[in-house]
């Protein structure tokens, strides 16, 4: 098992949202024809809870929903410390705690990570975004990450 880097542990801890919220990351699954899959997260849908471990909130009947319940493997790819990182993971779907918002709960296991920085630039920014009603919002993915907090 890969752990991943302080760096992308501390961005993805679950605090600091209005700060960190304007960045998506790049979820990439395996369709059920073998083709890739993918969607945009946010930090109101992905947490760190230890350096080998993520969970993962998703939307119940997304594609993403569907790929990572038949097949269990995705990429997480973001744009960090002017890199961008790719985080290969294996996903188990997660049953939700008590309470918590009518989504999908997934548990990773991070497999892998790879780090692509070059000498001569710097990575400023992957897709990036402007939320429309952030108190809103904020609060939303406050809850979604209490549920993702007391995964079992």
């Amino acid at each position: 098992m890969a752990t991943l880097p302080p760096i992308i542990v501390s961005f993805l801890d679950g605090t600091d949202l209005r700060t960190r919220a304007g960045q998506a990351f790049r979820l990439s699954t395996v369709d059920a024809e073998g083709w890739p899959h993918g969607a945009q997260v946010s930090v109101g849908e992905v947490l760190a809870t230890d350096p080998g471990t993520l969970h993962l909130c998703l939307w119940p009947g997304s594609g993403s929903t569907a790929n990572l319940r038949r097949d269990g493997r995705a990429t997480l790819s973001m744009v960090l410390d002017g890199a961008i990182w790719e985080v290969r993971l294996r996903t188990a779907a997660a049953a939700p705690p008590a309470g918590a918002p009518e989504l999908a709960y997934f548990r990773a296991t991070v497999e892998s990570v790879q780090e692509h920085r070059a000498k001569y630039a710097e990575v400023t920014a992957g897709v990036s975004y402007r939320l429309h009603s952030p108190d809103e919002v904020l609060a939303r993915w406050e809850a979604q990450l209490e549920a993702l907090r007391r995964l079992s």
